[in-house]
């Protein structure tokens, strides 16, 4: 079962995607063209503001003085429709997606992964379409070569796609902020990460855990997705030679015993595996509760 789409409407599904975060990307433009509040310098610098009124020119270190504007109607206007656009995207995209197996069986339980990352996942990254998971990971961007991760070169082809890059990044981030299975796995690797390379700035270290969150996300919705749609799995080599560094796919939510994401993926997990998956299900119900008690500053 390569997908529940003709190719015609997996095409304008994709159209819709790419429409849905041009639109996205004008609606934060429109967004803050409507401040109304700025500094201004004698350099004639201007600066949005909010409740807090800096001193001096955040450019030139020059005195300031607060100006408030009269925003036309018409900029309210185009962003009201706007984000009026971005809606009817957005809910289009859950029509088409919402009946699929991939997201009613899987992806609908994971917390950051809304109909827009869905229907792309369903679309252009469809497990059917890849033989291993490491060739969904190449064609992300997200392999390795000589030891790093690729890098765009003006002028050179690259050997993956680029788009599917941009959206590998979006996942991350939406796991990132949405405190989910996934956010804990990041954590855990923004750890593992400070220990392993203290030189690194902050910034590395955050691009660094993302990509593994991805990846490991990524491995996941391949094993739980060939699952789904009836197909065999190969594990990636690297599990196959290390089976102790192996982790199970998870979802956001306690699987119900009928549920199909319980019978293919759980209920196929030998007994080291199972008891590996229990364990992790309770250090993460450990986590949630410490997060709960966390202030927004110590969020990573």
């Amino acid at each position: 079962m390569l997908s529940a789409y003709t190719r015609e409407e997996e095409f304008l599904i994709r159209l819709r995607i790419r429409q849905y975060y041009d639109i996205q990307k004008l609606r934060i433009a429109s967004e803050a063209r409507l401040r109304n509040r700025y500094v201004v310098c004698e350099k004639n610098h201007w600066t949005p503001v909010g409740q807090k009124i800096p001193d001096k020119c955040p450019k030139c270190g020059s005195s300031v003085q607060l100006v408030e504007l009269m925003i036309p109607e018409s900029f309210k206007k185009i962003y009201e429709e706007l984000v009026s656009w971005e809606k009817a995207f957005y809910n289009e995209l859950y029509t088409l997606v919402k009946n699929h197996p991939l997201w009613t069986d899987y992806l609908s339980m994971i917390k950051g992964i809304g109909p827009v990352l869905a229907a792309w996942l369903i679309t252009d990254l469809n497990p059917a379409r890849f033989p291993k998971v490491s060739s969904m990971w190449k064609y992300c961007g997200l392999h390795v070569v000589d030891g790093k991760a690729p890098r765009r070169i003006p002028g050179q082809p690259v050997d993956f796609n680029p788009f599917a890059r941009v959206m590998a990044w979006k996942i991350g981030e939406s796991f990132r902020k949405t405190g989910g299975v996934y956010r804990f796995l990041y954590e855990k690797s923004f750890e593992e990460s400070l220990v392993k390379h203290p030189d690194w700035s902050r910034l590395h270290h955050i691009n660094h855990a993302r990509r593994v969150t991805v990846k490991l996300f990524l491995a996941h919705y391949y094993e739980a997705g060939r699952r789904i749609l009836g197909l065999p799995v190969l594990k990636p080599y690297p599990i196959e030679k290390w089976p102790e560094k192996y982790i199970p796919p998870l979802i956001d939510y306690p699987p119900k015993k009928k549920s199909r994401f319980y019978e293919l993926v759980i209920e196929k997990m030998d007994p080291e595996t199972r008891k590996k998956y229990e364990a992790l299900r309770e250090e993460i119900e450990k986590w949630l509760e410490k997060k709960k008690n966390k202030t927004p500053e110590q969020e990573k």
